[in-house]
């Protein structure tokens, strides 16, 4: 093997860290916003209790993301 082709099978491009981050935020954000927005438009619950919700919703995606990661940083 080329020593050169051997230095560049280890490097991780930016395009591939930013996109890998792109999707981690997504996991996050999105399932917090639904969850909050249905609490409290189409539930029409209490404003604390659409907070709880929303924060416990990203706990949950927080935990959810961490386990992804860890299969991209492969």
């Amino acid at each position: 093997m080329d020593s050169n082709s051997e230095k560049n099978d280890g490097k991780v491009s930016m395009l591939k860290i930013f996109l890998n981050g792109t999707l981690l935020a997504i996991i996050i954000a999105v399932p917090a916003i639904i969850s909050t927005v249905l609490f409290h438009y189409v539930i029409k619950t209490n404003l604390i209790i659409t907070i709880t919700v929303g924060i416990i919703t990203l706990f949950v995606a927080m935990g959810f993301a961490y386990k992804v990661s860890k299969r991209l940083a492969l």
